[in-house]
């Protein structure tokens, strides 16, 4: 079984990740996203965990990439 505790940590971290580079702007979660795809890549050689953490930091971007499209900037009266 491959949802143990420590993989579910360990995918945690990603979205964590992930999180705090959305705090810095739309540049920043992009380049933290690209490095956690590379990240997993290189490093995770399992095809399930892989496929997994893929989507975890997929939805974590696209999650995290909404925030920017909702804030809407008041039209000023005239």
């Amino acid at each position: 079984m491959i949802l143990t505790i420590p993989v579910l940590l360990y995918q945690l971290l990603f979205v964590f990740v992930l999180f705090v580079a959305s705090r810095f702007g739309r540049k920043a979660l992009a380049f933290a996203a690209i490095v956690c795809g590379l990240w997993t890549l290189t490093h995770v050689f399992f095809l399930p965990l892989m496929l997994l953490q893929g989507m975890v930091i997929a939805v974590s971007y696209f999650g995290f990439r909404r925030r920017f499209a909702r804030k809407v900037l008041p039209t000023p009266r005239v």
